[in-house]
């Protein structure tokens, strides 16, 4: 088996001048798709937005908008992903609670599979506009040291001769094929802030990541990334976390807990376990997302429609997820990571009792809920 190299953007330079619950919605932009990457394999579209989703789906945050006007306008300044260099692009508008990503892709060179990375920016006006610039929003983000990130978006880029397998939800068919799914995710989670926000380097000291949610994790020398050989849970299963600097060809990694962790730990709000909508709480309307997909089992499922242990399918774990929740609230800007319990750090160790333990007769709020899909499976026919 051959090891490819993921990298991650070293064109992170931020320019600042003179002096509840949320979706989030990652917009991507092929416009500077220069070398035709997406022309040619148009279905790396589908795949690289269910990568943006398995990430976004889950989170609460609330981004403001970038709306230049009057004296406060600004220029983006992502790396360009169809070339070498840096773009320079006047006064883009950005939506409230939405991440503007350029993608396209080039040759690479040696063995990186793709690069990711928050884009820079040029900005004039007033302090309440570079204050959003720099944070949308997230207060922490203007901390010293930074507790949180708030990102405008940036830019992405694969190897165009790469070996690619395009597939939603399974590994590649071909051992000498490389999964655009896993490097997509690893990408984008770069441009969200992993190894690259001022607030997920606060958290290093001697080689070793330190967070609430993450514990004491190891990373690589770049210090943006895990080191290699960290581990994390997908479902029942652990496997290589996505956000080590590798990945061998003909297998696929999916976002794992410790992975999840991590984003937290850089400032990203996570919705708990069964809150499918990301409202912060965990209701019927929950319940009814995963009971539309429920034994859908094609990997290509997602945190909203109620995949809720990352393996890309909707069955009874997931099931017992929610309804170990079912009914409950979590208060806008509480990140799950800090209600205990809520599967980072110790993930592993629930996992492996849940995969010894034969599936339980489900009781209490498990057994309504199971009625409730039932219920809502046969309305469906």
């Amino acid at each position: 088996m051959m090891k490819r190299a993921f990298l991650l953007s070293a064109v992170v330079t931020l320019l600042p001048t003179l002096g509840a619950g949320a979706t989030i919605n990652i917009q991507f932009d092929y416009t500077y798709d220069s070398q035709g990457f997406f022309t040619t394999h148009p279905e790396a579209k589908a795949t690289l937005e269910l990568a943006g989703h398995t990430l976004t789906d889950r989170f609460r945050d609330t981004l403001t908008a970038i709306v230049p006007s009057g004296q406060n306008d600004w220029t983006a300044q992502p790396f360009d992903p169809g070339g070498d260099g840096q773009l320079s692009i006047s006064n883009p508008t950005i939506p409230a609670n939405t991440i503007l990503v350029y993608a396209g892709g080039h040759v690479l060179g040696g063995s990186t599979l793709g690069i990711g990375g928050p884009g820079g920016y040029g900005a004039s006006g007033f302090q309440d506009w570079f204050d959003t610039l720099g944070a949308r929003g997230q207060s922490g983000a203007l901390n010293s040291p930074a507790t949180d990130n708030g990102p405008w978006g940036g830019s992405i880029t694969f190897d165009t001769t790469t070996n690619w397998s395009f597939a939603l939800g399974t590994k590649p068919a071909s051992s000498a094929q490389s999964d655009f799914y896993s490097v997509a995710t690893h990408e984008l989670a770069h441009l969200l802030g992993f190894g690259t926000a001022d607030s997920f380097s606060a958290r290093i000291s001697n080689g070793i990541f330190s967070g609430p949610a993450s514990g004491s994790v190891a990373v690589s020398p770049d210090q943006g990334h895990w080191a290699t050989g960290t581990k994390g849970t997908v479902g029942t299963v652990q496997q290589d976390a996505v956000m080590t600097p590798s990945i061998t060809t003909g297998t696929r990694k999916r976002f794992s807990s410790i992975d999840w962790a991590g984003m937290s730990d850089l400032g990203w709000q996570l919705a708990r376990f069964g809150d499918a909508n990301a409202d912060g709480s965990v209701d019927f309307n929950d319940l009814v997302a995963l009971a539309q997909n429920y034994n859908v089992i094609d990997g290509q499922r997602r945190w909203a429609q109620g995949d809720f242990d990352f393996d890309g399918n909707v069955d009874f774990n997931d099931l017992v997820r929610l309804a170990q929740n079912y009914n409950s609230t979590e208060a806008a800007g509480i990140n799950a990571a800090a209600l205990g319990g809520e599967g980072f750090a110790s993930d592993w160790r629930a996992a492996q009792a849940l995969a010894a333990s034969s599936v339980p007769e489900p009781g209490g709020l498990c057994a309504i809920a199971l009625a409730a899909v039932g219920c809502l499976s046969r309305r469906r026919r």
